[in-house]
């Protein structure tokens, strides 16, 4: 699973997705939508409708197990599109989590990031029976391409932070050895140059020699007059 689980969801994104929420669950008439993060056992629901009758709340984690029966588990699980209808009418669904709780009717579509890879799902439940037609499951889509689109630019924006913590670690007054070249960190201790950049910068080292310094260590070698011609 991608490292963009382990990102800081920014505020101002849980509240958009809590709009498209809102939005969903207002245009398909239904008492609720979710918008849920897969986690490496669980899924976490982020952004939820606002109306009083959800099945879910904003924050709550749920867990998975091999025997889960979770309409949203499926959706995540199998990356694709899932709708229910009535699912007392289903000899699966008929005893799942959603089913037990008073929500027969259910539409979910995966939320892919931009590699591919799983981050989520958009879900709409209903306690009736609902086909969920017209354009109810293409705003659904479009939503999650929205959402991909969100993630892509937080992805970026964390990684132009990271960039930007070297950039500042690297920025003013660097103590170094007036003799051996060494530098000091910022507790005290004396490292290589290189040592130093590696460890506060992404920059990475491979070792030669300068032409000085080359005419000082082989200068007055046969083979390496005869290598320049001299």
């Amino acid at each position: 699973m991608s490292d963009i689980h382990k990102l800081r969801i920014p505020d101002i994104a849980i509240v958009k997705w809590r709009s498209i929420a809102d939005l969903l669950a207002e245009v398909a008439a239904v008492p609720a939508a979710s918008i849920n993060i897969l986690e490496e056992d669980s899924i976490t629901v982020v952004g939820t409708s606002q109306g009083p009758d959800r099945p879910f709340e904003e924050g709550q984690v749920l867990k998975l197990t091999p025997d889960t029966r979770m309409y949203c588990a499926a959706v995540l699980q199998a990356r694709e599109k899932l709708v229910i209808p009535d699912a007392t009418k289903s000899e699966f669904w008929k005893d799942s989590a959603g089913a037990k709780a008073g929500y027969i009717a259910y539409a979910g579509v995966p939320i892919n990031q931009q590699d591919g890879d799983i981050f989520g799902s958009i879900c709409l439940f209903d306690r009736k029976p609902n086909e969920f037609k017209g354009p109810v499951i293409r705003l659904m889509e479009e939503f999650a391409d929205i959402i991909t689109g969100h993630l892509s630019l937080i992805t970026k924006n964390a990684q132009l932070e990271e960039t930007m913590k070297e950039v500042r670690a690297l920025q003013g007054l660097i103590p170094i050895c007036a003799q051996c070249k060494k530098i000091r960190d910022d507790k005290g201790f004396w490292q290589k140059v290189e040592v130093y950049l590696e460890n506060h910068s992404k920059a990475r080292f491979t070792h030669g020699l300068c032409e000085d310094c080359m005419q000082k260590l082989y200068g007055h070698e046969k083979w390496f007059k005869e290598k320049d011609g001299k």
